[in-house]
């Protein structure tokens, strides 16, 4: 068989395939396009609805995976090649990647978990594994969080669902505890008087449950003071703050002292000199 008959059988198959090439090149870009669309569709719905955001982006992420491999089947079979088989290739295949990748299966499981159970929601600030910071996303396999000094940590779902998490924002209300040492020479009365001063003045201190100021402890060289104040949870730190800088001015204003630590050496009898 000569090259121009080669060459011509070659021209005439590609022909009569021409057609489907086509189809399935429009099938694959429009398809593509159309799966973004109905993603962001979605994503605009729940929204709208007001679902969790945790759950818009675990449940966008998992259909734009479905409707990712969809469109490929679709556009090979219009391409003349049996699916059939295939399909029951990439099942086989995907009980043996499965088992090889279960930790993956697992953290896909685990944002199920995550998403359905609710323990915390995107706008949360976490505790996990020793690592904390404000929840950004929760995706098919990872939730991100994102740290106060701006660092993005990524960590694996089925981490989180096999670890102690602290959620610092799921209640309205936290309490706050404040601790000052004054010497054994000052007047605790004044001191209790200038505590409760300065929680009675700030408009960030709760007034249900009432403020509690006490004598924790008596150490070797202060006494420890208790401040237990209840504020809105957005209001935490700002208060805390607040109450470090009030109270030392306020201490300073009325000769409170903050002793520093010291040791009183008592001799019972003169060294002998050598």
């Amino acid at each position: 068989m000569s090259f121009e008959d080669v060459w011509q059988k070659f021209l005439t198959w590609l022909l009569d395939m021409l057609p489907n090439v086509i189809g399935a090149a429009l099938i694959f870009a429009g398809g593509w396009w159309l799966s973004n669309v109905v993603v962001r569709l979605i994503k605009r719905t729940m929204t709208r609805a007001r679902t969790e955001t945790g759950i818009v982006t675990f449940l966008c992420s998992l259909a734009n995976a479905a409707a990712k491999i969809i469109i490929s089947i679709m556009a090979l079979s219009q391409l003349g090649v049996p699916v059939g088989p295939m399909i029951t290739a990439i099942g086989a295949a995907g009980v043996t990647v499965g088992l090889a990748l279960k930790e993956n299966m697992t953290n896909i499981a685990s944002g199920a978990q995550i998403v359905f159970t609710k323990p915390f929601a995107v706008g949360d600030y976490l505790l996990v594994d020793n690592v904390e910071g404000t929840v950004e996303r929760i995706e098919m396999m990872f939730t991100t969080l994102r740290t106060f000094d701006n660092k993005e940590i990524v960590i694996p779902n089925s981490t989180i669902t096999v670890s102690t998490i602290i959620n610092y924002t799921a209640m309205k209300t936290r309490r706050l505890d404040l601790r000052y040492s004054v010497g054994y020479e000052d007047d605790l009365s004044k001191v209790k008087e200038v505590l409760q001063e300065l929680t009675d003045k700030n408009p960030l201190v709760e007034r249900d449950p009432e403020p509690l100021i006490a004598v924790e402890e008596h150490k070797d060289s202060c006494i420890q003071m208790l401040v237990r104040v209840w504020c809105k949870t957005d209001d935490y730190w700002t208060l805390y703050y607040q109450m470090q800088e009030d109270v030392k001015l306020a201490f300073d204003r009325e000769g409170i002292h903050i002793p520093f630590p010291q040791l009183d050496v008592h001799l019972d009898r003169p060294v002998d000199k050598i």
